[in-house]
């Protein structure tokens, strides 16, 4: 939402009116309004309870800018306020009476010719701000896919795409995750590394592994993603995208991704190919549904287990309750052993044991248990 009222007068409104607010970026004039979600959720007392963000920006005007930050002023001017703006279909408004306002006199013809270009001159509307590049790539291929840029926009990213490099790892990577979720990924993917900008955006991996972005295998997990009826994945993506787990770990380290999506992408890549068909319990067990059925999929775009194959075992991980090894070191202890470092290791032993013969109930475990242990004794 967009108003002339200013940042410290919209967090008054909303306390006044009850509404819970996130001064999110003052000084770019935005606040966050928290609302109750749809009360028609299912509800969970272990989950926090849904609710509805709405981002409400005032007017602004660029004063000085360096590409990657820009200093705004505060105004009243819609007009004003449109003219900044990256894309001519971004700066469309309407208001609470449903009146459309069109202050560039250009938005309304191209989103309903889905036509993605920017406001004005490219290269100026870029120097502003070098993530609009990573922005016109994402609306381009999301409406436009079929059609080739025009000339004067590619040369003006080609000659800035250099200076993604000099954006923060946070903001590429949240628009490069948005790319990597389109449906057309593949062409726009291959459009940034024809300008140049896929390097600049994923940081400089030339020293850091093999160097070169895997291709084919995106191409081939696209494919299956279709055959599989499998959602799409950006962090999959992602990982298809990287040649090895070096390059992997740093583009996550240059992206700032988070510990949790770095590990998931080191665990896609360090699939264990036909073993997961093999022994699917076993890492179902030990690594859980979400990485199994992760490295399901990789597995297949890597050409190492058929999409029969990876069918049954995403079949296997979408139904999968996790069994609890039946056997603690209380009942050993109670049938006699020792504790101490010789019961963890008979522990360990039994579990791998019991996961490779599909679970059985505790009462075989135990016999298996006292038959190793009198075993070990003599």
């Amino acid at each position: 939402m967009a108003t002339t009222l200013t940042p410290e007068a919209v967090l008054a409104r909303l306390e006044e009116a009850g509404i819970r607010a996130i001064a999110t970026g003052l000084s770019h004039g935005t606040v966050t309004a928290i609302l109750p979600g749809d009360d028609d959720a299912p509800s969970d007392k272990t989950q926090k309870p849904p609710t509805d963000k709405y981002e409400i920006t005032t007017l602004r005007r660029d004063v000085r800018g360096d590409g990657r930050h820009a200093e705004v002023v505060f105004g009243r001017d819609w007009h004003e306020d449109a003219m900044r703006r990256d894309l001519t279909i971004n700066a469309v408004y309407v208001d609470r009476h449903g009146t459309v306002y069109d202050p560039t006199g250009s938005g309304l013809a191209d989103i309903a010719a889905r036509r993605v270009r920017f406001i004005g001159e490219p290269a100026q509307r870029i120097r502003e701000d070098y993530l609009r590049i990573l922005r016109f790539v994402r609306f381009y291929f999301r409406l436009s896919p079929d059609v080739a840029p025009d000339a004067q926009t590619v040369a003006a990213i080609n000659q800035a795409s250099a200076q993604i490099a000099t954006l923060s790892g946070e903001r590429r990577q949240s628009e490069f995750m948005k790319i990597l979720a389109l449906a057309e990924v593949e062409k726009a993917v291959d459009f940034l590394a024809r300008v140049g900008a896929l390097e600049t955006t994923l940081g400089d991996a030339s020293n850091s592994g093999d160097g070169v972005w895997n291709f084919a295998r995106l191409s081939a997990m696209l494919a299956y993603e279709q055959v599989l009826s499998a959602p799409s994945d950006a962090l999959l993506r992602l990982a298809a995208l990287m040649p090895d787990l070096r390059t992997a770990e740093a583009v996550a380290a240059s992206l700032r991704l988070s510990r949790r999506r770095t590990q998931r992408m080191g665990a896609i890549l360090d699939h264990p190919g036909a073993d997961l068909v093999q022994r699917p319990q076993h890492y179902l067990h030990y690594n859980g549904a979400p990485y199994v059925s992760d490295q399901a999929v990789m597995a297949l775009a890597d050409g190492e287990i058929s999409p029969t194959e990876a069918g049954s075992v995403l079949a296997l991980a979408n139904d999968w309750v996790a069994p609890r090894f039946p056997l603690r070191g209380s009942d050993m202890a109670a049938a006699g052993m020792p504790e101490g470092p010789a019961m963890g290791r008979l522990l360990a032993v039994l579990e791998a044991w019991w996961v490779a013969q599909d679970f059985p109930t505790k009462q075989v475990v135990e016999a298996e248990f006292h038959r190793r242990w009198s075993s070990d004794d003599d």
